[in-house]
């Protein structure tokens, strides 16, 4: 039976450990958020005895090493500090990205893994959703010939951005991280991923150009609850996570599952209460124009790799729906993918042009299925028992990914110079 501890339970950790807990041969031994609530929420379902759940983090590592491998789901900020005390206990691990927003700290931590014989995944899960792993797939069968173009993009659904960007907890820089590496270091490393190649330099310009002080309406109030806009606003609090057709006729609610960041109950009453009168949970009844948030909601990457292929990156807020968009132009062909439908066309030149359907799984379900199929690949790691055909995320595979969006956000600061990746640093020998 394999043993897991979980640190953090956010939707990212209570998603991964609710996989976990699901299987026969796995079992989770201890559990630690700071949100009572949140282990309230899980311990009967995970089966995890009352003295092995934790709020204090401290009590939570100095119990040692009680489990094969920790999962680490923390903010981004914490995940150095609290993957270092792992590896220190002597713990595989299962990390969330991004690793951290320091490349440093990055380094330091495969470092430290590989010197001491320690294993540690990354949660790059859209390498494990056949959707993607299909694409790459296909790449490497040579079908598309060389590969010269790669557009990218990564359109995040205007609610999206509001819940975690303007309002949640990823709005501040220098809180949590860069929008381009909370959001993008997965699109970051697709891109290292279907290349087969190291960046060799890049440009970027990003702002936030939209979400701010500027474009609030006149006379709307910081909070919507007494906001006389409320009926009309695309970006109402109400609206957003609860749905008001019968009083706006403006349909369903559109972030449904959000609401856990801020109350762990899915009862209206209980959501409206928490966004009114509990002093965390009100930050996401603010006006997205009158928040303090500071990261980009608009940014370009354009990206020359080592072997020649250019690539084209974005990410924007600018969306109804959440979803990405890939064109891959090669010397035989074009592939076109839009994971809404995990629907791939490939269009080979002097061919009658096809369709695929890859097994489709909402992105709601786990990102259409790779946070399962992480899972999964952690077992095979931790039971040595792999799958010949997983390419497994690595830490010093993540690596690239960070450096990538270090040189984006130096580039972006320093009014789109282009920067070479050799001032980025890298995987120390």
């Amino acid at each position: 039976m394999l043993k897991i501890a979980v640190l953090g339970l956010g939707s990212r950790g209570k998603n991964y450990g609710t996989h976990f807990a699901k299987r026969s041969d796995v079992q989770i031994t201890a559990v630690c958020d700071k949100y009572q609530s949140k282990i309230d929420k899980i311990k009967k379902l995970w089966n995890v005895p009352e003295d092995k759940c934790f709020t204090d983090e401290d009590k939570f590592f100095a119990l040692g090493k009680v489990a094969d491998c920790m999962l680490i789901a923390t903010q981004d900020r914490d995940h150095y500090k609290h993957a270092m005390k792992a590896l220190k206990l002597g713990y595989d691990l299962l990390l969330e990205k991004p690793l951290s927003p320091d490349i440093e700290e990055c380094l330091d931590i495969e470092e430290y893994a590989r010197k001491n014989g320690r294993r540690v995944l990354v949660c790059h899960v859209l390498r494990y959703a056949n959707y993607y792993r299909k694409i790459q797939q296909i790449i490497q069968s040579g079908v598309l010939g060389e590969i010269e173009l790669i557009k990218h993009d990564e359109n995040i659904s205007y609610w999206h951005f509001c819940h975690s960007y303007v309002r949640g907890n990823w709005r501040k820089e220098e809180e949590t991280a860069p929008m381009l590496l909370a959001k993008c270091c997965h699109d970051m490393d697709l891109m290292y991923w279907f290349t087969g190649s190291k960046c060799k330099s890049l440009n970027s310009y990003g702002d936030l150009t939209y979400f701010n002080a500027q474009h609030k309406p006149e006379g709307a109030k910081d909070n919507c609850f007494d906001c006389p806009h409320r009926m009309t606003c695309n970006f109402e609090v109400e609206h957003q996570y609860l749905g008001r057709k019968k009083l706006i006729g403006r349909g369903k609610k559109k972030f449904l599952w959000g609401t856990y960041a801020f109350c762990t109950s899915s009862k209206k009453k209980d959501i409206l209460n928490a966004l009114k009168n509990d002093e965390r949970a009100s930050q996401w009844a603010r006006c997205v124009f009158a928040c303090d948030n500071n990261v980009v909601d608009c940014q370009t990457v354009n990206m020359l790799m080592e072997n020649g292929t250019k690539i084209v990156l974005t990410a924007n807020a600018f969306n109804e729906q959440d979803y990405r968009h890939t064109e891959i132009r090669g010397s035989k062909g074009v592939l076109i993918a839009d994971d809404r439908g995990s629907i791939i066309r490939l269009n080979l030149f002097g061919q009658k042009p096809k369709k695929i359907i890859v097994n489709i799984i909402p992105v709601i379900k786990g990102h259409y299925g790779g946070d399962e199929g992480i899972v999964k690949a952690t077992v095979g790691m931790l039971t040595d028992n792999h799958d010949p055909d997983m390419q497994y995320t690595w830490i010093k595979d993540t690596i690239e990914s960070h450096r990538i969006v270090q040189a984006a956000e130096l580039s972006r600061h320093e009014g789109g110079r282009t920067v070479d990746m050799s001032e980025i640093p890298d995987i120390r020998k």
